[in-house]
């Protein structure tokens, strides 16, 4: 019965907490990038579920326009694609953060926790890599718009793939913060 206490205590500790402010880290300092990286994406995480308001009052007004005014709003769809790009990269950190993300782990949970951990850490790293390219490549494909705008309303495109990088950014961090944690489970000493 302890060891399955023990096991509740450790899951709480984790990043994807229902206490996202609480520290998983021994050290301050860690700390400190640890509670750094959730209010980044706390606030980019807010910042979508406006967006998605809007979205949400957008497409009602449109409908409701087309329907029964014949009088849809120019732009609306335009609006809508681009709104949802930002929504969904300014989540992934705070979706991350929940442990949200299908992951498929009925072979890692066997293993020992440690071999388990350095699993986590090697596919932290080369998420690490794959996210800051994509990162590095939506700021080139920013800087490719040049100043190419959208075709209803006019808006800089190059504006939404900074922020879609940005978003990308945060989310890197996020699985930085997760493979810290794992290598700090690895190399702790047992308590038995």
């Amino acid at each position: 019965m302890k060891s399955k206490d023990k096991d509740i205590n450790e899951k709480k500790d984790l990043l994807g907490s229902e206490e996202p402010d609480k520290s998983s880290f021994p050290d301050k300092r860690q700390s400190r990038l640890e509670k750094a990286i959730h209010i980044l994406n706390k606030i980019t995480h807010r910042v979508s579920m406006v967006i998605l308001f809007f979205m949400m009052t957008l497409t009602v007004v449109d409908v409701t326009g087309r329907y029964f005014f014949n009088n849809p709003i120019t732009g609306a769809v335009e609006l809508t694609s681009l709104s949802m790009a930002i929504i969904i990269f300014f989540s992934l950190g705070m979706t991350q953060i929940k442990e949200d993300h299908i992951s498929i782990n009925f072979l890692t949970v066997k293993l020992p926790m440690k071999v388990e951990e350095s699993l986590n850490v090697v596919t932290s790293f080369v998420i690490i890599i794959l996210l800051s390219l994509t990162s590095w490549q939506l700021i080139v494909y920013a800087q490719r718009f040049g100043n190419q705008t959208s075709g209803d309303l006019g808006i800089p495109m190059n504006y939404f793939a900074i922020l879609a990088a940005i978003g990308m950014f945060f989310y890197t961090l996020t699985i930085l913060l997760n493979m810290i944690n794992s290598f700090t489970k690895v190399v702790q000493k047992n308590e038995s």
